[in-house]
């Protein structure tokens, strides 16, 4: 898959994630309402704690550290898509695994920068708030486990001299 696409895919969905954020937040942040009884809710929460991670251990790290924190994810998952893709020069659902990883960090980043924290809005009874994001960074994580089992032996066989080859030739 071209970059070109790879691109323009994350940014439309970069997009509509927010899109559907700035419509929550200015028309229907007091609304609750059953999407499934007992399994689903619409239950808009504005999550400005702390990754949710740090979240259930109580720990809040503030707007500027998941900012930064954020950028940084991004920075590696960039470096490592380049890394993958020169392995695996035409595999679609690791392409795909990257494209909803970098819209689910760019989301997180844009939600930390509009919002001053994430816009959760469907409730998965009784156990967490998630959006959209959320739902980006696991598809992330199930494609790019599935491309990582299908192309094992290929990685596998990938030696550090040659990933210093791949550098070299880039400049």
């Amino acid at each position: 898959m071209k970059i070109r696409t790879i691109v323009l895919c994350t940014i439309i969905l970069i997009v509509i994630e927010q899109v559907i954020k700035f419509i929550i937040s200015g028309y229907y942040r007091d609304i609750n309402f059953d999407i499934i009884p007992s399994l689903l809710e619409f239950k808009p929460t504005l999550n400005n704690n702390s990754f949710y991670w740090l979240g259930i251990l109580g720990i809040d790290v503030g707007r500027w550290v998941r900012l930064t924190t954020s950028i940084i994810l991004l920075t590696v998952l960039c470096l490592f898509c380049f890394y993958i893709r020169t392995i695996l020069k035409k595999e679609k659902i690791i392409d795909i695994g990257f494209m909803f990883g970098f819209a689910g960090i760019i989301c997180s980043s844009c939600d930390n920068i509009f919002f001053g924290g994430s816009w959760d809005y469907v409730y998965l009874k009784p156990l967490f708030v998630f959006d959209l994001k959320d739902v980006y960074l696991n598809c992330f994580a199930c494609l790019f486990l599935i491309g990582y089992v299908k192309n094992k032996k290929r990685l596998a066989s990938v030696k550090a001299i040659d990933i210093w080859n791949i550098i070299r030739r880039k400049q």
